[in-house]
């Protein structure tokens, strides 16, 4: 199953935000939050890459970014 992921550019975080710096992922997880920042895109994703993503508030990259996982079978999105 492929879900899908998008990313919303945050100007700073909150207190008590849970932020990981882009460091911190995966190489496969870097290389899905690069597409999805660079292109602007919705990228499917396995599974395991967008749970990566959006255990944390924040990923900190050149901004911080918001990740959404989208279930293309459901409306609405849900983040971690």
């Amino acid at each position: 199953m492929t879900l899908r992921v998008t990313s919303t550019s945050i100007e700073s975080p909150a207190d008590r935000t849970h932020v990981c710096h882009f460091d911190e992922l995966s190489e496969q997880a870097k290389e899905c939050l690069l597409r999805v920042v660079d292109d602007d895109i919705v990228a499917g994703v396995d599974p395991d890459i967008a749970t990566e993503l959006v255990q944390y508030d924040l990923i900190k990259f050149v901004e911080y970014y918001d990740v959404q996982l989208t279930d293309h079978r459901a409306s609405g999105s849900v983040s971690a």
